[in-house]
Order: C-alpha cells, then structure tokens, then sequence
C-alpha cells in the first residue's frame, strides 16, 4: 500500500503519521511514525519497504529531499539509524540491530568552522531543519542476508556483500566481500562463512536430504 498524508498507525503516540511518498509491503511492522520526524525526501517514492520487513524501537529515517531509500522484504530495523542524501538500499533478509548508523554522506562537521556555520544557520532557515552534506552523497548497498551487530557504522560509499557478518561497533570504511565477518576500527576480516543461503546451497540441501532414505534401505 502506499501511506496518504496524515496517515496514522494504530496506537501511534507520535501525531504527524506517515509521508505520503512511502511505499509499504504487505504485514509490515512500523513501530511509530516517529522515525519519520527528520525524513523530507521529496522523491517519488521516497522509500520502499518490502514485505513482512520491520522498522522497530526509535529506528530513524533522516532523510535529505534527494534521497532514496529501499528496504527488502524480511528485513529487520532494530533501532538503526539511516542517514540519507541521495541513495541507500538494504537487502532481504538482512537483520539490523540498535545503535547502527547507515549514511551516505559526510556531514558538515566534517569541513572548515566557517562552513559549519552557514550550514548551521541556513538549517535554521529551513522548514525542514535537515542538517546539509558535506560535499557529494555517495550511495550505500547492503546486499541480501547481512547482519549488522549494534553500534555499528556504516559510512559513505560502501557496499557489503551478501551474507556478510558485521560485528558489534565495527566502523564500516570500506567495501566488504560476501560472507564476509567483519569487526573492529578499522575494519579487519576475520574469516569467511559458507556460503549456505542461494538457491544452489538449498538445491544441494534437498537433494541430500531426498537421497538420505534411499541410503538408510
């Protein structure tokens, strides 16, 4: 379904509902529009939830007006933060925990006093209090099956390959392989796991499992 203005959801405490430009899957989980607040995305949809995914426990969509996020179906946001000026999109089947940080661009704290400044004046000014990039928004991709452990941050332009495993307060500065385990700051890859969740691997499960009986006669 797609979310009307003002749309509320039962027993939401939080009274400004969901954006209009929000594409929701079937059986999804939304905890409260709350985590709604700072997302301005202009964008047409703005983002897409997938079905029997939830968003869950002060999970925050901060939201630029350019910005574009999906969501695939089964995924799990635990409290993560997503930080959006221009793309981030997360597979299916993926589970991230509380604390996690997802962003696609640098913020202005990163730059001169000066330029902090205007930012800090001009988001003042605005209607929508949306704190500028600094500099170009570089997407971000997790693809399907990732689990991200809490507190960890996921920074511009990274790409986390199916099935990896992010360990709890791992700073993500670079793209990771699939089936990959990730921990630490900086980022170390400890070792690989099989790669036990594609079509193959599930084929190769249910043959072994058909030719299991014919063995035991």
């Amino acid at each position: 379904m797609t979310a009307t203005p003002r749309t509320h959801l039962p027993d939401d405490w939080y009274p400004i509902g969901l954006p209009s430009n929000i594409v929701i899957g079937n059986d999804v989980y939304i905890d409260s529009s709350y985590g709604f607040a700072a997302f301005n995305s202009m964008e047409e949809p703005g983002l897409v939830v997938g079905e029997a995914s939830g968003i869950y426990d002060r999970a925050a969509m901060v939201v630029g007006p350019r910005g574009r996020v999906t969501v695939g179906g089964y995924t799990v946001l635990n409290g993560t933060y997503i930080v959006c000026d221009d793309r981030v999109d997360i597979g299916s089947h993926c589970l991230l925990s509380w604390g996690v940080v997802i962003t696609d661009s640098w913020t202005a704290a990163t730059v001169s006093a000066r330029d902090r400044r205007a930012a800090l004046l001009a988001t003042a000014e605005s209607n929508t209090r949306h704190f500028p990039a600094a500099g170009k928004p570089l997407p971000v991709v997790l693809e399907d099956n990732v689990w991200v452990g809490f507190d960890a941050v996921i920074l511009p332009g990274v790409r986390v390959g199916r099935g990896a495993i992010i360990g709890a307060r791992t700073i993500v500065s670079r793209s990771i392989e699939p089936y990959a385990v990730v921990a630490g700051n900086p980022q170390r890859t400890l070792r690989f796991i099989d790669a036990d969740d594609t079509a193959a691997a599930r084929d190769d499960a249910l043959a072994s499992l058909t030719e299991a009986p014919r063995r035991s006669q």
